[in-house]
C-alpha cells in the first residue's frame, strides 16, 4: 500500500509496480489528502491499479487493518500527512516505511526544508525509516545527504530532495521486502524539537533593520515558488505594514528605484531588492 501524493510518491509507485511482477505483490494506492496536481493518483489511474481516496482518519485506520487480516501489508508513506495510529504501528502483520526530508534525527516533524535553510544549515538530506507509534523516531533504514548554499531556496531544496528519495527507495526496496535491512537506531534528545505544520519561519515577519542575510535567509526559507506552502512575508517600513511579493539580490548597476521597490545593502556591491504591497 502507497500513501501520499506529489512527485516522490509517484515515483515510489511506478518503481514498485515495475517490479511487482518479480516478488508477486499487489499494490494499493491510497489518496489522504486531495492535492491539485497528483501525480501519483494520475500514475496509478493510468495503470489501473486499485486506488482509493479515503481523508477520513478513522475510515482510513479502518481500511489499513481490514486489509492487514488478508495477509502481511508492507506500507510506503511518502510526502503523507496521516499520523498512523498506535493499533495501526503495532500490528504485527503491518510495516510501515516513511520518507522524511531531513536527516533525521535532525529536524522531524514537517516542512523540514524551510527549518534547514532558516537555521542556517551548509547540510541537509533525506531519510526513509521504519515507522513506530512517535513521530519520525523509528529505525534508520538509509539516508543520502544534500548540500544547502548560500541561494538555495525551499523549492529548490525539497526538487533535490525528492531526486535522492527516489534514488535511495530504489536502493533499499529489495532489501526492505526481504526484511534484511541493517538499520540505525535514532540517537533522539528527549528535549527535541518537533515542528508543526502550522509553525512558519520566523512567524513570517522580519526586522526590517536586521542584516540583509538574515532576512533573506527567511526568505528563502519561505519560498516554495508557486506553491504557497507559506504566506508571503511581512515587516514594518516606515511606520506601515508591508508584504514582500518578490525579492532578488542584485548589483548596484541593476537598481532601479520605483515604488513599492526597497533595496537592503547586501555587501560587496549587492543588495536585496524586495518588491512589496503596503497594507
Amino acid at each position: 500500500m502507497v500513501i501520499g501524493y506529489g512527485l516522490v510518491t509517484r515515483n515510489v509507485l511506478s518503481f514498485i509496480d515495475s517490479v511487482s511482477d518479480r516478488h508477486g505483490y499487489s499494490i494499493t494506492y491510497v489518496e489522504h489528502e486531495k492535492y491539485p496536481f497528483n501525480g501519483a493518483k494520475k500514475y496509478a489511474e493510468s495503470n489501473k491499479l486499485e486506488s482509493f481516496l479515503i481523508d477520513d482518519k478513522y475510515e482510513l485506520t479502518s481500511f489499513i487493518l481490514k486489509r492487514a487480516e488478508l495477509g502481511h501489508l508492507l506500507i510506503i508513506s511518502a510526502s503523507n500527512n496521516f499520523l498512523f495510529p498506535k493499533k495501526v504501528v503495532e500490528n504485527k502483520n503491518i510495516r510501515i516505511v516513511n520518507f522524511h526530508n531531513a536527516l533525521l534525527p535532525n529536524l522531524p516533524g514537517r516542512n523540514a526544508p524551510s527549518w534547514a535553510i532558516y537555521n542556517g544549515y551548509e547540510k541537509t538530506g533525506i531519510t526513509w525509516h521504519y515507522v513506530d507509534a512517535e513521530i519520525d523516531t523509528g529505525d534508520i533504514i538509509i539516508q543520502k545527504e544534500c548540500s544547502i548554499y548560500s541561494d538555495t531556496k525551499a523549492y529548490e531544496l525539497v526538487t533535490v530532495q525528492m531526486k535522492l528519495a527516489g534514488d535511495a527507495f530504489m536502493e533499499c526496496f529489495e532489501k526492505i521486502l526481504a526484511d534484511s535491512v541493517v538499520t540505525k537506531k535514532q540517537d533522539l534528545d528527549p528535549n527535541r524539537k518537533v515542528y508543526k505544520s502550522s509553525e512558519i519561519p520566523g512567524d513570517g515577519m522580519f526586522d526590517i533593520n536586521d542584516s540583509a542575510e538574515n532576512i533573506y535567509r527567511l526568505l528563502r526559507a519561505m519560498d516554495y515558488g508557486k506553491n504557497d506552502l507559506f504566506p508571503h512575508p511581512t515587516t514594518i517600513y516606515n511606520g506601515h505594514m508591508i508584504t514582500v511579493k518578490r525579492y532578488k539580490k542584485v548589483s548596484s548597476e541593476e537598481k532601479m528605484d520605483s515604488a513599492n521597490k526597497l533595496y537592503i545593502p547586501f555587501g560587496d556591491g549587492m543588495f536585496l531588492m524586495l518588491r512589496y504591497d503596503m497594507r
